[in-house]
């Protein structure tokens, strides 16, 4: 009976099913790559600081920089392979003058 469900002409074999999933990635890379042509090039001449640069021109700690992460007052805008956090100078200047009132 094991012979009979192998040998069936109309089962899909692995072979079929690896033929499948091969053109599936090949589309799923296609729409990929448009995506990533389609976004706008990134920031070039944005400048990036470090944390420690923002809480010392913040004039903050470490839990009180990641707390304003958490309530979305300033982002971070890259991390390094290290996870070091980077964030728009733009954005430590603008957080600057909220927490200064102005």
């Amino acid at each position: 009976m094991r012979k009979q469900c192998f040998n069936n002409p109309g089962r899909k074999t692995d072979a079929h099913l690896l033929r499948a999933l091969h053109l599936l990635f090949n589309e799923i890379q296609k729409l990929k790559k448009a995506v990533q042509d389609s976004l706008p090039p990134e920031d070039v001449d944005v400048e990036l600081r470090d944390t420690d640069f923002v809480k010392d021109t913040v004039g903050v700690s470490d839990r009180t920089l990641l707390r304003y992460q958490n309530l979305g007052l300033i982002q971070v805008h890259r991390r390094d392979k290290g996870g070091k956090k980077y964030f728009k100078l733009d954005d430590v200047l603008r957080l600057k003058r909220h927490l200064n009132g102005g």
